[in-house]
């Protein structure tokens, strides 16, 4: 198989959205030349969906075993010398009409590997909006190698639906890591820009992504070393991926991830989870220090009478990372 642009679909159990995602895609304005789907083992009436639909050319393979979820993106990654152009797609996410016509209008002038990625709108379950990744201003930006890494060290957002890869027919330059079970994607996204040719970020919210309670970062919220441990890993990962730092940018991102751990113990606290909550301070104020931690919860507490307080922004209940 030779296409220009490929869409791989990894997917397990994925009957309830798989459909919605589908359509989405056959409703593009520049649709893929094929469409394949990933299956990890499904024991619901994913296959079924599949084999319904007909809005453009689309392939089912099912994994002999359950590969994990990054496995079977690693598995995604394979169909990277078949195209030129490779889009790992959630199977509970949704495209909006003109996804693909931007994203490749962006991506064309440049040599691969490149990558480009857009903002999200956040949804849940009932399609309601829940809120939007960044300012859709539409403007098109791309970022230097130092700038992207910044960015990524931050946990700065990237959408795996929102993103395009340009792989120009050659295999894909990493793979993702199987021992970070929820931010595998950031170092990726992070060692894929590191050797890309361009970086591109696109302000406009072209795809909706889903929240809810099935999503892999709910699933794994029980595991420490997952949930809070592995981000300031992958933050110390990053950085050192830049070649440099300073006691300022440390501390700036023992700040951050003070703030980020905060809303997580904050949000399983509210679900009722005190003594999990209370374990994810004491991590959380081990790394960043007591001065960064108490200055974090400031800013954590003030947040949240301000977006969901005040502007009454709705949220996903079991999403511990908003």
């Amino acid at each position: 198989m030779q296409t220009r642009l490929l869409t791989v679909i990894p997917v397990y159990n994925g009957e309830r959205f798989l459909g919605r995602t589908l359509a989405s895609i056959a409703a593009q304005t520049v649709r893929p030349d094929q469409i394949v789907v990933l299956d990890n083992g499904s024991t619901d009436g994913t296959e079924a969906v599949v084999r319904a639909f007909t809005g453009c050319p689309c392939q089912f393979l099912r994994n002999p075993t359950n590969l994990g979820l990054f496995g079977n993106l690693n598995r995604a990654l394979d169909f990277a010398a078949q195209t030129e152009y490779l889009h790992l797609m959630p199977a509970d996410d949704v495209l909006k009409p003109r996804f693909y016509e931007v994203m490749l209008r962006t991506l064309d002038p440049y040599p691969a590997p490149a990558l480009a990625w857009c903002l999200d709108e956040r949804i849940d379950e009932e399609d309601r909006h829940l809120s939007v990744s960044g300012r859709p201003t539409g403007a098109v930006r791309p970022w230097s190698v130092d700038a992207y890494l910044r960015k990524k060290a931050e946990i700065g957002n990237q959408a795996l639906a929102a993103t395009l890869f340009k792989t120009g027919r050659q295999p894909a330059p990493c793979r993702f890591r199987l021992d970070m079970p929820i931010l595998a994607d950031v170092v990726f996204y992070a060692e894929w820009g590191r050797l890309s040719r361009a970086r591109i970020e696109v302000a406009q919210d072209l795809v909706q992504y889903r929240w809810h309670g099935g999503n892999m970062s709910c699933e794994l919220m029980p595991g420490l070393q997952a949930l809070v441990l592995d981000e300031w890993k992958t933050m110390q990962h990053i950085e050192s991926l830049r070649g440099h730092t300073s006691l300022i940018r440390r501390w700036k991102l023992q700040g951050l991830f003070g703030v980020r751990t905060g809303i997580k113990a904050r949000r399983i606290r509210q679900l009722g989870q005190k003594a999990y909550s209370r374990e994810i301070v004491q991590a959380g104020r081990r790394i960043s220090g007591w001065p960064l931690w108490l200055a974090a919860q400031c800013l954590v507490h003030a947040r949240d009478w301000i977006v969901y307080g005040l502007l009454g922004r709705r949220r996903q209940p079991r999403n511990v990372f908003s």
